[in-house]
């Protein structure tokens, strides 16, 4: 994704670095870490690094590129679905082009567990883009085969889902890669986080968010 003209990881990385900064988290997750990709980004007042990422290559990767940056750095090679894979809660949960290749109900379930009740989850979602493939072009032929798998996720989709869990949505905006290419960012929180804004959270118990 970091290709030439493609910038998708540069997005990805600039989207997580503005998160941290914005929440100030002591713990971040990241979910399809592959191979530390934004690591670099985060700063020393994160003590705890969590990187889940199916392809254990890559979880290698994460570990010969940051092992020894972090006060502490977990490195999971798992199914984010599975309950075999988790980890203590931690501050901000990262979930950047992977809800696209799992059961978004599964692992938005899954969430509670791994986030603390005070803690922040991001997302990003790819958007139908038309004049665009699926994913861009790229010369890794393991990229080029999840365009096989990609089920795109509605924004509105994924905010009931999360509201479903006890979640509110606090932001969502639209960004662009180099490439042109679109992506919802959503940030979501749930009470008793001070973010949350108390009448936002009643309005999305009644259904009335629009």
């Amino acid at each position: 994704m970091a290709w030439p003209g493609v910038g998708q990881a540069q997005l990805l990385s600039d989207v997580f670095a503005r998160a941290i900064e914005q929440f100030s988290p002591q713990s971040v997750a990241v979910l399809g870490c592959a191979g530390g990709n934004g690591f670099e980004r985060i700063p020393p007042s994160v003590s705890r690094v969590v990187g889940v990422d199916l392809n254990p290559q890559f979880i290698a990767e994460s570990d010969a590129r940051f092992r020894g940056r972090f006060k502490s750095l977990e490195l999971i090679s798992g199914d984010i679905q599975s309950h075999e894979t988790s980890f203590a809660p931690v501050d901000l949960m990262f979930a950047g082009l992977i809800l696209e290749y799992v059961n978004v109900e599964t692992v938005i379930a899954r969430v509670p567990s791994m986030l603390g009740v005070t803690g922040n989850l991001v997302t990003v979602l790819q958007l139908p883009n038309v004049g665009h493939s699926h994913v861009s072009p790229s010369p890794f032929s393991g990229v080029q085969a999840l365009g096989k798998v990609i089920n795109f996720v509605p924004p509105p989709h994924l905010q009931k889902v999360a509201e479903a869990h006890g979640y509110v949505q606090l932001e969502s905006h639209t960004v662009a890669s180099v490439a042109g290419k679109k992506f919802q960012v959503q940030v979501f929180a749930m009470m008793p986080n001070p973010a949350v804004n108390p009448d936002l959270a009643q309005k999305a118990a009644q259904g009335r968010l629009p």
